[in-house]
Parts: C-alpha cells; sequence; structure tokens
C-alpha cells in the first residue's frame, strides 16, 4: 500500500514539474522574438497554442487551463509592454486574450481524454485535441474580440461578418499553418513523452 502511495506522489510531481516546464516555456518563447510568435509583415504566426494543447493532452484538462492562462496572462503583458497597438482590439482584456486560451487547454484536454477512452489510435486522438484547441484560438478569440469592440463603441460586426473574419482567417496562411503545425507536432511529441515515461518507470 506503502508503494501504491509512493507512485502516486511521484507520479503528482512529475505532473506539476511538467506543467511548471510548459508553462516556463510559454513564458521564454513569449519573451524571445520568432519563438511564441512569428511576424513578417502584416501576419503574425504563434506556436504557443501547440505548447498549451500538448499541456493538455500530456497532463488533461486541468493543467491545461494552467497552461492556457499562463499563455493568456503572457499575451495581456505582451499586449501593454511590447505592442500597444493591440490594445485598441482589446488585447490588454482577459475576456479577449486570456479566456480564450484557457478554453483551449480545457477543450483540448477533454477532447484527448474522451476520445482515448474509445478504440481509436492515441494519434488520432491528440490530433483531434489539436484541431480542437486551434479552432477555439481562433474561433473565441475573434468571437470575444468583436464583443469588446462592440461594448466600448469602436465598431461592431454582425454575427455573419464575425463568421467570415473567423472563416477567412482559418483558411489564410497563418491560420493553416497553426492548424497544420499544431495536427503535426502534438501527437509526435506526446509520443515521444509517453515513450520516455514508459522508460523511466521500468
Amino acid at each position: 500500500m506503502s508503494k501504491s502511495l509512493s507512485e502516486k506522489r511521484t507520479a503528482k510531481l512529475r505532473e506539476l514539474i511538467l506543467a511548471s516546464v510548459f508553462c516556463a516555456l510559454i513564458i521564454v518563447m513569449t519573451v524571445v522574438p520568432y519563438l511564441g510568435y512569428i511576424s513578417y509583415g502584416a501576419i503574425e504566426i504563434t506556436t504557443l497554442h501547440i505548447v498549451t494543447i500538448l499541456a493538455a493532452v500530456c497532463l488533461g484538462p486541468k493543467y491545461g487551463s494552467v497552461v492556457g492562462l499562463v499563455w493568456g496572462l503572457s499575451c495581456i503583458v505582451r499586449a501593454y509592454v511590447a505592442f500597444p497597438v493591440f490594445l485598441q482590439s482589446g488585447f490588454g482584456n482577459f475576456f479577449v486574450a486570456g479566456l480564450p486560451r484557457l478554453l483551449v487547454g480545457l477543450f483540448a484536454g477533454l477532447v484527448f481524454y474522451g476520445l482515448k477512452k474509445t478504440k481509436l489510435p492515441t494519434a488520432v486522438s491528440a490530433g483531434a485535441a489539436a484541431v480542437v484547441g486551434t479552432l477555439t484560438n481562433t474561433v473565441f478569440v475573434l468571437s470575444a474580440m468583436n464583443l469588446w469592440l462592440k461594448f466600448n463603441d469602436k465598431g461592431y460586426s454582425s454575427f455573419f461578418d464575425v463568421f467570415n473574419t473567423i472563416f477567412k482567417t482559418l483558411i489564410t496562411v497563418n491560420g493553416l499553418i497553426e492548424l497544420v503545425a499544431a495536427v503535426i507536432i502534438v501527437p509526435t511529441v506526446y509520443a515521444a513523452i509517453e515513450k520516455n515515461n514508459k522508460k523511466t518507470s521500468v
């Protein structure tokens, strides 16, 4: 019984350490140019959704939400410190920049662990979580931004216009790159982490 309790404590400690690593990655990749945000011209591609989805897939929706929250808070700080122009679109607001990123980790984790109970291959479950997490980021950020603009009298689009904006964002270069990168990287890295966990637990 003591061995079982010790194993549980070890597993929890391992989860806490891995969650801390993911959170640290979010912060470092936000600060270091061309890691978390890759900009060229007016287009900006983020890679931080991949880190958040990986955390959700490896550790579950709870830790996925925590890492997503760290991403959201770092995004708010980034808007105030480095890119004040983003404040005009609401990226200094938790509702626009924070909550959607928290939901990325939550939804990706729920989808992965829900599909994991089925007979689907793990890679398929991880890929589905990557798709859901990426779409959650795009859909919720743009929707929250639109609502923020409405309540601040800075312009408001109809539901159709919002849907059209989301659709166009998804099919643009940056939208497609973010989606494809997540679908490829998340299952690959998750498989490597799981393989390492099995080796260390033997």
